[in-house]
């Protein structure tokens, strides 16, 4: 039986279409389109001020994957293409993992620099359990709208490129809250398509799988949760 998404969740939401986390001091509030802009003024010298303006967009597509229905290809498991979920007790079995995709980025001659963020999801918008729901973030390539499967996940086959880690113990989710809740994950070549697996990265303790869900919320959602991609400042 596929596993159900907590309720709660879903109904709180408006839908909408290194190694451990630091934030960022340029982050900005956000409004309500796709991309957000930020101005940031540094020091001149009798010139005219250059201003660097940062750029904000969310994933186009969030699919979980589940080592139980490795080839299920029919459409997103539990119906939801905004759903963030990761699950692990012993690597493969019974295991979840979530594809988060970018498109509509600035193509790869631009020489622009992309950097995913990861913003907390709000502690009473999440189910966050295990003794350390840490979780690996991997870059891969893929096609715009691709499929995603189990057996498309590369973050236990020993090869998958580490792209950068998110820490979900307790201690340092708080300090993070505690300095503007804004994680920077790693930072890559802009490409009008960006794609990234993400996976839990130890096996439970004591029986309790590490395990993380919530729904990515993006402008004009709220409260703004979960992956954003930043370029151009």
């Amino acid at each position: 039986m596929l596993i159900g998404i907590n309720p709660f969740l879903a109904a709180l939401f408006i839908p909408s279409s290194l190694t451990f986390p630091y934030p960022f001091t340029n982050t900005t509030s956000p409004g309500n389109h796709t991309s957000h802009n930020a101005t940031l003024l540094p020091p001149t010298n009798n010139t005219a001020p250059i201003e660097y303006h940062c750029e904000y967009t969310y994933p186009s597509d969030l699919t979980v994957v589940n080592s139980r229905y490795p080839d299920y290809n029919q459409s997103h498991l539990h119906e939801a293409n905004q759903l963030f979920m990761l699950r692990r007790e012993i690597i493969d079995m019974g295991e979840i993992a979530t594809r988060v995709q970018f498109s509509s980025l600035p193509s790869n001659t631009t020489n622009t620099t992309c950097r995913l963020e990861f913003i907390l999801p709000r502690p009473d918008l999440q189910v966050i359990s295990g003794f350390n729901p840490t979780f690996n973030v991997y870059q891969v390539e893929r096609d715009t709208n691709g499929v995603a499967t189990w057996q498309t996940y590369e973050g236990n086959t020993g090869t998958a490129l580490l792209f950068g880690q998110v820490n979900g113990e307790s201690e340092a989710l708080d300090r993070t809250r505690s300095v503007g809740g804004v994680a920077a994950v790693g930072e890559t070549k802009c490409n009008d398509t960006l794609t990234f697996q993400m996976g839990m990265a130890y096996n439970a303790r004591d029986s309790v799988p590490n395990y993380w869900e919530f729904v990515n919320v993006a402008p004009p959602g709220f409260p703004m949760q979960g992956f954003r991609m930043v370029y151009g400042c």
